[in-house]
This record gives C-alpha cells, structure tokens and sequence, in this order.
C-alpha cells in the first residue's frame, strides 16, 4: 500500500476554496480506480500549507492517473490557489494503526 502525499502552500484565504474544489472534484476524478483507497486533506493555518494524503493499493496505478489529461485539467483548478509548486512524493505504508475496541 502507498500513500501519496501532496504539499502546497496556498495563497492567503484559500483553504476553504481548496477544499471545496478537492470535494467536488476528486471524487469524479477516482470513480473509476480500483485501486485508490482514500484520501484526507489537512491545513496548517501557521504555514497556510494543505496536505493531502491518498491511499493507493498500487503507486503504478496512482502515476497513470496523475499522467493522463483528467488528472492535468483537474490540476489547473488548483493552481490559481497556489503560492509555491506542488511536493508530490510516493510513500511506501510501513504501519498502520487504528483503535483497538474492547468487548467488555
């Protein structure tokens, strides 16, 4: 499993706009990717810097999309809100935790 990471520092004031971009556009844009798995956005407010994390089974799979002309025009929406180019880096998932439950 990998996860992608993409780092940018926006332009003052527009996280919300970022958001909601990444909200109507991602999902059109993964429809039809078995093996993406999931995806969070995160924002530093000290840095204006937003995060996102996408969970790919595959990093091959995650490098056809990010080539091909959907994924480009989706990237142009983007890009008006940008301060500095975009840190695309492809991580190997090592661990993973998540909250035990307990039966009591």
């Amino acid at each position: 499993m990998y996860v992608i990471m993409t780092r940018v520092k926006l332009k003052p004031e527009t996280h919300e706009t970022c958001a909601r971009i990444f909200q109507k556009a991602n999902p059109g844009l993964v429809e039809n990717e078995p093996d993406w798995l999931g995806a969070r956005m995160v924002f530093d407010a000290e840095t204006n810097v937003v995060t996102v994390m996408a969970t790919w089974r595959s990093a091959a799979s995650y490098k056809r999309l990010a080539a091909s002309s959907e994924f480009q025009k989706t990237m142009q929406k983007f890009a008006e809100l940008f301060a500095s180019p975009p840190e695309i880096s492809i991580n190997s998932l090592l661990v993973e935790m998540e909250p035990q439950r307990r039966s009591d």
